[in-house]
């Protein structure tokens, strides 16, 4: 499995680049990746063009890909990934995610066969920016609704033809409290995330 950090948002609602944000010590990128890196062979940053990234570690190879489409949002970022690793079972995630469960994205890994794409249920909706995708099945698909000025990843998953959802009892088994969704949108999410990882230190 290939992980895919989507990383060239605009980050209107932030202010500034969240994938840049420091929380505890280190940018929203590495969080991510340090979750990532656990259960993916490489790892793709796919990056705006003109973005500049943080300096981030990484203990499997790992490429940043500019994004050939233009503010066109996360499912064309989708479509350059998949067309950078066109045979890949895709791990998709943000990169202001930066409490994603390691667990949860081995287990959307390993329940990947015989589907063209796993997502999680999360807060009563489908969770495609924690998802698994096959590239070479969702490519076309997801290449001709960008194409065509599609912008919602589930409007253009609802074109394939198996798609297996994990509903929310399954997917808090390996995440008890949904952080892996809990996105940082705002200065206020992030200190909200800054409070959750000292609640969790201590274990």
């Amino acid at each position: 499995m290939i992980g895919v950090i989507l990383a060239g948002g605009k980050s209107s609602r932030f202010g500034s680049d969240k994938a840049s944000a420091i929380l505890a010590g280190q940018p929203l990128l590495q969080w991510v990746i340090d979750a990532v890196q656990q259960v993916c062979v490489e790892v793709l940053i796919i990056a705006a063009r003109g973005q500049s990234l943080p300096a981030v570690s990484c203990d499997v190879p790992l490429r940043v890909v500019r994004d050939r489409y233009l503010e066109s949002g996360p499912l064309a970022g989708m479509v350059t990934a998949f067309e950078a690793a066109p045979e890949a079972l895709c791990l998709v995630v943000s990169c202001d995610a930066p409490l994603i469960e390691p667990r949860l994205l081995r287990y959307l890994g390993e329940v990947a066969e015989g589907a063209m794409a796993v997502c999680p249920e999360a807060g009563g909706r489908a969770q495609p920016l924690v998802a698994v995708y096959r590239a070479a099945d969702c490519l076309p698909a997801f290449r001709e609704a960008v194409e065509g000025g599609e912008r919602r990843v589930l409007r253009a998953m609802s074109s394939l033809g198996t798609v297996k959802l994990l509903p929310e009892d399954e997917v808090r088994r390996f995440d008890p409290g949904l952080r892996s969704f809990s996105g940082v949108n705002t200065p206020e999410e992030l200190a909200r995330a800054a409070s959750l990882l000292e609640e969790r230190a201590p274990g």
